[in-house]
């Protein structure tokens, strides 16, 4: 087993996705570490129609078809090379995807006929394919013909099917595909005891799932708290989150998970160094606690170190760790309690990366702030910025 420390240093990635139904709602999170400071930094990815992963970021569009940008060492950009790239490109052969969800150094799509195609960085079998083999162009995930919404985590991936079940592949070393083992699948695995499930949201080493009756089961790693069960290391099978039973929407990021509320709050739970769970401490905490002052909330995103919400008002929100500015407030300070982006103000969806966050706006374009070193933030450059910038080439 990893330690924390040893964790942080592999470079290995996370990612969280929600589905709201409507192509115009979504959410996501992951993470995965960070280009030349890869061996420090984790990050998040995230899901449709846009979606932040581990240092790139892909977004649906109108079309059907999706682009991606950033980091692209293991194919993850689904163009068919290797490339990085600091402008979107069009994935190969994508025409009919409803949803897509960036991992940590791989992507998934899902698809009109309710299949899911994967590509990228392939070593934990996070492809689905029965091989541990890359690829720079989507590959579709073996036997899943009935999918509903698909969550891309750090090296894993997720999907939520017709009947309310979940099935997951990839690294299990934490026991994140939850079938009760920490054997890695190639192939999808189907999470023991999950029969009633309305969205999955993969992390980096955790996943939860949002049930019909509104309360919300994890399982996987537990170093931190992120499973919102009290002090246990890790669990290969779904336990449920402590007090909580009026869930909307569910993000699983780094260490920390995140739940919308059907009151418009949020709570979350699991790591804090950086306050990341929002409650204007640095403390951890193995059950929910309340975001402050948020409470207009339509979304939430939790990322590798950081939480962005999306507010009624179409203003995104963001707290936690801020080294590169992946809070939008114009400042690299961390934020124990929500700080306002600057200058977006019709937001229709947020994702946090990993140090990044993206969101798209009503007018079908996007913005991206926080580390750029890989091109993640879309502009065609590759210098951080603190504010949010316009991706270019969407259209």
């Amino acid at each position: 087993m990893f330690t924390r420390a040893a964790r942080f240093r592999a470079r290995i990635v996370v990612c969280v996705v929600l589905l709201g139904g409507a192509m115009t709602l979504g959410l996501a999170c992951g993470t995965s570490s960070h280009a030349r400071t890869r061996a420090a930094h984790l990050r998040t990815a995230g899901a449709s129609p846009i979606s932040a992963g581990g240092g790139f970021a892909c977004t649906l569009l109108p079309s059907h078809r999706v682009k991606c940008w950033g980091w692209n060492y293991g194919g993850q950009l689904g163009d068919g090379t290797t490339k990085i790239s600091s402008g979107p490109v069009p994935v190969s052969g994508i025409t009919n995807a409803t949803q897509v969800s960036a991992g940590g150094d791989h992507t998934c799509a899902l698809l009109t006929n309710h299949r899911v195609e994967c590509w990228g960085y392939n070593y934990f079998g996070q492809l689905g394919n029965g091989t541990t083999k890359n690829s720079t162009a989507p590959v579709p995930v073996s036997g899943i013909t009935n999918a509903t919404q698909v969550s891309a985590g750090g090296s894993y991936t997720c999907a939520l099917l017709f009947n309310h079940k979940v099935e997951c592949w990839g690294s299990n070393n934490f026991g994140q595909l939850g079938d009760g083992t920490t054997k890695n699948s190639s192939a999808p695995v189907p999470v023991s005891g999950i029969t009633n499930a309305t969205q999955v949201s993969a992390g980096a080493y955790h996943t939860c799932a949002l049930l019909s009756n509104q309360s919300v089961e994890c399982w996987g790693d537990n170093e931190a708290g992120e499973l919102g069960y009290g002090k246990i290391p890790k669990s290969p099978i779904p336990v449920p989150v402590s007090g909580i039973t009026n869930v909307t929407q569910l993000s699983a990021g780094t260490y920390h998970t995140c739940a919308l509320l059907s009151n418009r709050r949020i709570e979350c739970w699991g790591d804090n160094n950086n306050g990341e769970i929002g409650n204007g401490m640095r403390t951890p905490s193995f059950t929910p606690v309340m975001v402050s002052a948020v409470t207009n909330a339509t979304q939430v995103s939790a990322g590798g170190r950081h939480t962005c919400a999306l507010l009624s008002n179409h203003i995104v929100e963001c707290w936690g760790w801020n080294i590169y500015g992946q809070l939008g407030n114009g400042k690299t300070k961390d934020g124990l309690v929500p700080v306002k982006v600057k200058g977006i103000l019709t937001t229709t969806q947020v994702s946090a990366g990993a140090g990044y966050t993206c969101a798209l706006l009503s007018n079908h374009r996007a913005s991206c702030w926080g580390a750029n070193d890989d091109g993640q933030l879309g502009n065609g450059k590759k210098t951080n910025s603190s504010t949010p910038v316009s991706v270019v080439g969407l259209r």
